[in-house]
């Protein structure tokens, strides 16, 4: 009896684990993904749908959606350094040495390159070209305007002639143009400070050199060369003595002066007459000749007496020339006191 009973219980017990396991097994087919056949017959798994969450608008793959190949990234390419170029430097000049306190005033370069001499000075000695044997350099102070530049630059095409425009700082700040048409079209350029305030330019010769500096970077900008030939504001005559001459000489600048002038300074306006006869009056005995004019907007004067100037020097069997550093400078023998 009790056999019997021992073997329904076990028996209703095996058809409960068996009910349980299934059940169980459907309830977990729910959360698996579904297989589907294919058009061959073989069972494929479907793939749940997978979503990036950092990126709400990146596309979702599929079960039809094939991941592009892999590709190796390549390091991008690194740049050869550029090796550093070797700037020819220029040649130290070795700076003379100051004149004894007895050394006897001579105030003007020899055409051999030997320099003036005062007590206390040190300039250099140069190197400058030959000339014809009469020559004649036309320089104009203070420019550019628009008032007079291009009207002066129309005559010394016609006539054929090269002068030298020694400029203004701030002038070739306003009109860069007209700096450039001065230089594209052969003419010298020289520094002529960047103000021309003598309360300013001739504070001392460290001032007088900022002002040269100044300009020089206005010139570079614009045309792209530095000059070294410099013309001091009125002149040096009252203006400099051998601490300025020593300054300027030991950073290779070279100071010119005039031995003609047109007198177009000594007025507002000079009447176009007396500025060729001030130029008929000084050119006779000389064999080379620097004469002084302004191209500032008021000296229209100086435009009409151009041309007639011009033909008087030519009749008088000059040629012309630009100033150069290779040209010896005319200096006023005041400018070399100590």
């Amino acid at each position: 009896m009790w056999t019997k009973d021992c073997r329904m219980w076990n028996a209703a017990l095996a058809v409960l684990i068996l009910l349980t396991s299934i059940y169980l097994g459907g309830c977990q087919s729910d959360k698996l993904p579904k297989a589907s056949l294919t058009s061959s017959g073989t069972i494929k798994s479907a793939q749940p749908d997978i979503v990036s969450e950092e990126d709400d608008n990146s596309i979702p793959k599929t079960q039809d959606t094939q991941e592009a190949p892999k590709t190796e990234s390549r390091p991008e390419p690194i740049a050869e350094p550029v090796p550093n170029q070797k700037v020819e430097a220029k040649p130290v000049i070795p700076l003379p040495e100051k004149s004894p306190l007895d050394t006897p005033i001579h105030p003007f370069y020899s055409l051999d390159g030997t320099p003036p001499s005062a007590p206390g000075l040190a300039m250099r000695k140069r190197e400058f070209a030959a000339e014809p044997e009469k020559i004649a350099y036309l320089t104009f102070d203070d420019g550019p305007y628009p008032e007079t530049t291009p009207h002066l630059l129309e005559i010394l095409r016609e006539e054929g002639v090269k002068a030298t425009f020694f400029v203004l700082g701030r002038q070739a700040e306003r009109y860069p143009e007209l700096l450039k048409d001065e230089y594209v079209q052969g003419h010298g350029i020289g520094n002529h400070s960047y103000s021309h305030d003598y309360s300013s330019v001739y504070h001392s010769p460290e001032t007088f050199l900022a002002e040269i500096k100044q300009a020089e970077e206005v010139i570079f900008k614009v045309i792209g060369i530095r000059p070294r030939m410099v013309r001091a504001p009125g002149g040096t005559q009252g203006h400099f003595n051998v601490n300025y001459y020593n300054t300027l000489d030991a950073e290779d600048y070279l100071v010119y002066d005039w031995n003609v002038s047109s007198g177009d300074a000594a007025a507002p306006l000079v009447l176009t007459e007396q500025l060729v006869k001030n130029i008929e009056a000084q050119v006779p005995g000389k064999t080379r000749v620097i004469i002084l004019m302004h191209d500032s907007k008021s000296k229209t004067t100086t435009i009409e007496a151009l041309p007639l100037i011009v033909h008087f020097l030519k009749e008088q069997g000059y040629s012309f020339g630009k100033i150069t550093p290779k040209v010896a400078p005319i200096l006023f023998p005041g400018g070399f006191n100590s």
